[in-house]
């Protein structure tokens, strides 16, 4: 993990975190599920299951070890306001990112994540209606969540026009896109569409490696290429 921008050691034990980053209808679900080599490899879905399971004592503790993060909160907080995300839909999703990265730092198992740490930041900006982040605001709160883990981000690249199609021809999607008219789902789609290029940039800046990954392509291609990021990382 990096410090300043610049490469640092990472522990051998470190979890390995495979993000994908994308704006909605990149199909960053479909790739994870098709790409998910092995039952050791845990995906959203999981990682969400075994918090489920935390008896109540074991979450508290998980919270309070976040709080006690003093580094990523004054970061958080330095965020919020000089952005600034006052929308108190944007506080409480950033709350909530301390603590799932503390959480996502204590597992063993790699993850594969369709919705980490970036695209929870991507949902902070559009809540706040902001799609042009302040880098060197943003790079330092990056550089915190991610500390003491084997990162790799993924940015997805897709045209907005076929974005538009998948979202329109899925039926069970969660995106807040999903439920949008046609009008104005393509309105949001050209205005976010730099948003996760924006995210990457601040990744790079934080020192994190970044894969761009053309998703216009069969899913084959897609699927094959993150397997050899995940294998070679």
């Amino acid at each position: 993990m990096a410090g300043t921008g610049r490469w640092a050691v990472v522990d051998a034990d470190a979890p390995l975190v495979v993000e994908l980053l994308g704006q909605p209808g990149a199909g960053k679900t479909t790739l994870a599920h098709a790409a998910a080599t092995t039952s050791e490899t845990l995906g959203r879905a999981e990682l969400g299951a075994a918090w489920r399971q935390l008896p109540a004592i074991r979450k508290g503790l998980v919270l309070w070890q976040a709080i006690r993060n003093g580094a990523c909160l004054a970061q958080a907080t330095r965020l919020v306001l000089g952005e600034p995300l006052l929308r108190w839909d944007s506080i409480a999703r950033l709350a909530r990112l301390l603590v799932k990265s503390h959480w996502t730092r204590s597992q063993s198992r790699p993850l594969l994540l369709e919705e980490g740490a970036l695209q929870d930041l991507w949902s902070i900006y559009y809540s706040a209606g902001k799609m042009e982040p302040d880098l060197q605001l943003l790079a330092p709160l990056v550089r915190c969540l991610y500390r003491d883990v084997n990162a790799r981000i993924v940015l997805l690249q897709v045209e907005s026009t076929i974005a538009f199609d998948r979202i329109r021809g899925r039926r069970d999607g969660k995106s807040r896109l999903d439920p949008l008219p046609e009008a104005e789902l393509w309105r949001r789609l050209a205005g976010t569409a730099q948003l996760p290029h924006r995210l990457a940039d601040a990744a790079r800046l934080a020192g994190l490696p970044v894969e761009t990954l053309d998703v216009s392509r069969p899913i084959e291609t897609s699927v094959s290429r993150l397997r050899a990021i995940m294998r070679d990382s």
